[in-house]
């Protein structure tokens, strides 16, 4: 396969990392053209066997893992530490999410690489950083969602909403390494040093809410702390926190309730949802659905102008009238009046959608043991290069002679660690 021209060919990427966030961070940079290299352990990234549709292959493994190399090195292998030096030298990033304490077991910590080839940029996430209280615990994910209050943000009145299962925290941590690693380029043109990148699932979490961790201390510390203190009471007399919360609604929730222009609704047949984010267009949204509704008549969306009980009633209104119709009717109408809108869509229909398919949002590459795979391309379009990696996920192992013969290691060398179980290498049966 020809190599992609992207504005990062020429960038050799080593990505030590498991799960999801670092190999995410690995695969945007390989859709920029990065040669991307996953170096593994003999068994392989515990993603790969996580439901598998193949032997170590399994659906999740590689919708983060496209575009890469894999190499299987076994790092406790006293005589992996040739393969290892050998890499970093010629290497540009190193990726890594092991947790506190691993990497310097294994000899592939930033301290020790860095002085093999000071212009690595050494990249890592963690599940709660290296420092603080909670440095030391294991986490994934979802325990993410949950501690950084995304859980309990996005539910109702406090209580837990439903697992979001697209990883948001996963994801974000992979973003945000992915665009310190280029910021880390740009600065290395300059200064000629690597640098080390440090994120975490919990920094992610914190960082892409930006409403609820906002706050103008004037206006809002007298209510945070009145809100403690009245869950810490809760507590402390053996209630539910739920329960508390639920009688004492915060500003989000009674805006979530009391805002009909800002939701989803069912239809005479399925799903629509509204998004109405000023009075323009909450006035040509009540147009539509003939309703009347004195709280958009301003600039401002005006709760004061409609009492309570009259609220609740328009709101239930609107739930009734959009009964009346189909969902492509209401998008029909909605979009002649320019109203955000749209339906509530299955995954299984974006495949052949006529947005998908122009602006070439699916790509379909050639996996090496289940054939043609559709996934999510890159959303990037650049001017200056390619983007998007044609190349699939790869079998555990299956470049490890390859990427060595690029090292220097002739087909003795490469033989004898296979001997010795310091690298394995794929075999297609």
């Amino acid at each position: 396969m020809k190599a992609m021209q992207g504005v990062l060919s020429g960038i050799r990427v080593l990505d030590f990392s498991e799960y999801i966030a670092g190999p995410f961070a690995g695969q945007m940079l390989a859709d920029l053209g990065a040669d991307v290299t996953k170096v593994e352990p003999p068994h392989g990234d515990f993603w790969r066997h996580t439901g598998p549709v193949a032997p170590a292959e399994s659906r999740g493994f590689m919708g983060v893992n496209k575009g890469k190399r894999s190499i299987s090195l076994d790092l406790k292998n006293p005589l992996a530490k040739d393969i290892l030096q050998r890499s970093v030298r010629s290497a540009d990033v190193l990726i890594a999410n092991y947790r506190p304490g691993v990497a310097e077991r294994l000899g592939v910590d930033y301290a020790t690489l860095s002085a093999i080839n000071p212009r690595l940029i050494y990249c890592e996430n963690t599940a709660f950083g290296s420092r603080g209280p909670y440095s030391e615990r294991p986490g994934f994910d979802l325990v993410s969602q949950a501690v950084t209050g995304i859980m309990s943000f996005e539910g109702a009145g406090g209580l837990p909403h439903p697992i979001i299962t697209t990883s948001p925290t996963d994801l974000a941590a992979g973003m945000f390494m992915a665009y310190a690693v280029a910021a880390a380029l740009y600065q290395r043109e300059r200064t000629g040093r690597g640098q080390y990148i440090e994120t975490s699932l919990f920094a992610a979490g914190i960082a892409i809410q930006y409403r609820p961790m906002f706050s103008i201390e004037r206006l809002d510390r007298a209510d945070r702390e009145e809100l403690l203190a009245t869950v810490a009471k809760a507590r402390a007399e053996g209630r539910r926190v739920d329960e508390v919360l639920a009688a004492h609604p915060s500003r989000h929730d009674v805006l979530r309730r009391n805002n009909p222009y800002y939701k989803v609704y069912e239809t005479q047949d399925s799903y629509i949802a509204l998004a109405c984010l000023n009075n323009r267009l909450r006035r040509a949204a009540a147009r539509v659905l003939e309703v009347e509704d004195p709280r958009v008549e301003g600039d401002q969306f005006d709760f004061d102008r409609l009492a309570p009980d009259d609220a609740l009633v328009l709101r239930e209104l609107i739930v009734a009238t959009f009964t009346n119709r189909t969902t492509d009717e209401w998008v029909a109408l909605f979009d002649a009046a320019g109203v955000p809108c749209g339906p509530v869509r299955l995954t299984a229909e974006l495949f052949d959608d006529p947005q998908v398919v122009a602006d070439e949002l699916i790509v379909e590459v050639e996996h090496p043991i289940l054939g043609p795979v559709k996934m999510a391309n890159s959303p990037l379009k650049m001017s200056g290069g390619e983007t998007g990696s044609r190349m699939s996920s790869p079998a555990l192992g299956q470049h490890t002679r390859e990427f060595l013969g690029e090292l220097g290691y002739g087909p003795d060398d490469i033989a004898a660690f296979e001997r010795e179980r310091v690298v394995r290498a794929w075999a297609r049966d």
